[in-house]
């Protein structure tokens, strides 16, 4: 009996599954904001701030800020909006360069409507910018831009203090080609390759050390206990959703490969319950025959599944699109190159439907930073000929990051 309830024991031990994702409360993770709250707040005592945040930071709890930031006498002049808003709901860009914000009651200032003057305009009255949100570790992830644009805009009395945080892609590392100028737009400024490989603390640290001809007063609030490539789920720190379409973990790594897709005319599931988990289209008949090529080498790092999804909003909206749902396995899978794969065979599949997206530029030549990507599907080149024209870059600018890591 005995030595059947042992085997029993032993079996179940054996056959366990690991688990997914470390608890909060066993994280040995001090995320910034504590720091902030405990050490930093107190010494801004009768001081005028600017918010940049929304709830992926201390943006989620805006009770919790009047009441601390009053406790200090602390001035809040005016919040930064952010492409997404304060509450971080919003799928469109604001109309206006200004509002007024319904629960601090004051200016929000919509940084992509305003020019560098009104911008230092906006900075000059204040003595410290606090700047918290998720960041992606992607060029084309829009509040890098924001970062770049806010230390672009402070005088010498500014002092800029960043919560900084951990995110899903510095286990990619740095990634991708540089922009060219002609190609800068909100989505492609920050002058690193498309992923950065650093924190936003580490890139606000490199941006203002390498790129600023007179450097501003930054401090960065680190987050404690974090040891660099620890896997994301791994560490226990909850995901808070830091844009409409990426809610949980698993749209901001498919995200890394997806975003690249926006440059051609399929939807990337924005406007239904699976953004960034599927693409598709109303033409895509037959997706599944997708899936050998997709996944040939993929190194069982990412799979999928042929899938049926109609958007409330954004491309084909009220139309069933037919298409495929990707789940990454690796989160060192290389984004790149998947997003080169999935374009690549959508455009030999389905060549009399597939476009890609212009308006005044391609889409896709903004997103990338240059016209390289687009040329070298066009041309059929294969992956590893396009991946030669910017590999050194990724050497050059991964030992070039070194001295600012944190982690």
């Amino acid at each position: 009996m005995l030595l059947c309830i042992l085997i029993d024991l032993f079996s179940i031990s054996l056959y366990a599954e690991p688990i997914l994702k470390l608890h909060p409360r066993s994280s040995d993770i001090e995320l910034s904001e504590k720091e902030f709250f405990e050490k930093v707040l107190p010494k801004l005592k009768n001081k005028k701030v600017i918010l940049v945040t929304n709830p992926s930071g201390i943006g989620r709890s805006p009770e919790n800020i009047l009441r601390k930031f009053h406790e200090f006498q602390i001035t809040i002049q005016s919040l930064i909006g952010l492409e997404h808003g304060f509450l971080g709901l919003e799928e469109n860009f604001s109309e206006s360069a200004v509002s007024e914000d319904r629960i601090f009651k004051v200016p929000i200032y919509h940084i992509y409507k305003l020019k560098t003057g009104e911008l230092k305009e906006v900075l000059q009255a204040t003595d410290f910018i606090i700047f918290d949100v998720q960041d992606m570790g992607m060029r084309c992830y829009t509040y890098l831009t924001v970062l770049k644009r806010i230390l672009d805009a402070m005088n010498n009395t500014n002092h800029l203090i960043l919560l900084d945080h951990i995110n899903p892609s510095l286990q990619i590392g740095v990634k991708g080609d540089l922009h060219k100028k002609e190609f800068e737009n909100f989505a492609s400024e920050f002058p690193l390759p498309l992923f950065t490989g650093l924190t936003l603390g580490e890139a606000a640290l490199y941006y203002n050390s390498e790129h600023l001809q007179n450097s501003k007063k930054v401090t960065v609030v680190p987050v404690k206990g974090y040891k660099r490539y620890v896997q994301y789920e791994k560490t226990g720190v909850v995901w808070l959703t830091p844009s409409p379409n990426l809610p949980t973990l698993d749209s901001a790594r498919n995200y890394f490969a997806f975003v690249l897709l926006e440059g051609i005319n399929v939807s990337v599931g924005r406007g239904t319950q699976s953004p960034f988990l599927v693409f598709g289209a109303p033409w895509m008949n037959e997706p599944e025959r997708m899936i050998s090529s997709l996944e040939k080498n993929s190194n069982l790092e990412y799979n999928f599944q042929p899938t049926f999804f109609r958007p409330t909003f954004s491309k084909y909206s009220g139309k069933i699109c037919r298409g495929l749902r990707m789940e990454v396995n690796s989160e060192i899978y290389d984004p790149i190159h998947l997003a080169f794969l999935i374009i690549s065979t959508i455009k030999k599949t389905y060549p009399t439907h597939f476009q890609w997206e212009k308006g005044k530029f391609y889409t896709i030549d903004l997103l990338w930073g240059n016209e390289n990507f687009r040329k070298a599907i066009d041309a059929n080149l294969l992956f590893e000929d396009f991946y030669k024209t910017f590999s050194n870059l990724e050497q050059i600018y991964s030992n070039k990051i070194k001295k600012y890591l944190l982690y």
